[in-house]
């Protein structure tokens, strides 16, 4: 009579046996799934982050040509940053990114805060004030993007496997300067 119940316990036992399988497979699975989002979210929030502050920069250019005298030009400035969804983005990036990318992200961020201010007090494109807002900000615009390519794990480069001198963009811009020549070491174009 005992051994009656042993198929019944035996196959009771598989059971269980395999349930368990089958829920510890099922909680790895989501585990990786959670991880795999997670990843893809911080990945979403790095390009969305730089697009938001080229997209605002764009917009910063706009009002810049405009006539310092605009009665409106400081509340388009801000609205330039605000628009773009900037302080949103940037919100998610100090909470999902790494320190190396929030500190790369904030720098960029506040470079961009400087542009803000100089064009909403007047500055104009062609202006060395603009300018000297500008140029900082081209290059933490870089260092984010390359701090987000080391970030996921791909081979950083430098501004001249890209054709360029520096992430800056000085020494090539018609306004600050032009490549520094043989026996001219620092070559200064101002147009009035």
């Amino acid at each position: 009579m005992a051994s009656d119940w042993v198929p019944i316990v035996s196959a009771a036992c598989g059971a269980v046996i395999a349930l368990t399988g089958s829920l510890l497979t099922g909680v790895r699975a989501d585990r990786s799934q959670r991880s795999r989002d997670r990843e893809s979210e911080r990945l979403s929030t790095y390009a969305e982050f730089a697009v938001a502050l080229d997209a605002a920069h764009a917009a910063l250019r706009e009002v810049a040509r405009s006539d310092p005298a605009d009665e409106d030009r400081y509340t388009r400035a801000v609205a330039a940053v605000h628009d773009s969804k900037t302080y949103s983005i940037r919100e998610r990036l100090l909470m999902s990114g790494s320190p190396e990318l929030v500190r790369s992200g904030e720098e960029a961020f506040l470079r961009l805060v400087a542009i803000r201010n100089a064009v909403r007090t007047g500055a104009r494109l062609s202006t060395s004030e603009f300018h000297d807002v500008y140029h900082p900000f081209a290059e933490a615009l870089w260092t984010f993007r390359i701090a987000v390519r080391r970030e996921l794990g791909q081979e950083s480069f430098a501004p001249d496997d890209l054709g360029r001198v520096s992430w800056s963009e000085q020494e090539t811009c018609p306004r600050c300067g032009v490549p520094a020549t043989a026996g001219n070491d620092e070559v200064r174009t101002k147009p009035d």
